[in-house]
């Protein structure tokens, strides 16, 4: 396997905060200092709603299944959006993303 296939994100991964950030939120959205940069990051409502859901481990399908629930959007484009915004996260070193 690729390095690129085995650090895929999957609907069973298990999504968990990094212990190496700091956040809060600021009305419906959110800041977070990445502590060994020193950046600051700010997510948007839907992405401090995914923020505040990986408080507590859960898998990446659980995450997308209570977005589809609370917002009217089309299942692929849920999908493939919360993808995103975890690879940016994961990068930014703001989450740790683990195998079922």
């Amino acid at each position: 396997m690729s390095e690129s296939t085995t650090s895929e994100i999957l609907d069973d991964s298990i999504v968990v905060l990094s212990s190496r950030q700091i956040s809060c939120g600021l009305g419906s959205e959110a800041a977070i200092l990445q502590m060994d940069s020193g950046k600051y990051y700010g997510l948007n409502p839907v992405g401090a709603r995914v923020w505040q859901l990986a408080a507590e481990p859960r898998q990446v399908a659980e995450i997308l299944a209570t977005l589809l629930a609370e917002y009217e959007v089309p299942a692929e484009r849920c999908r493939a959006d919360l993808l995103a915004l975890l690879q940016k996260l994961r990068a930014a070193g703001l989450i740790e993303v683990r195998p079922a």
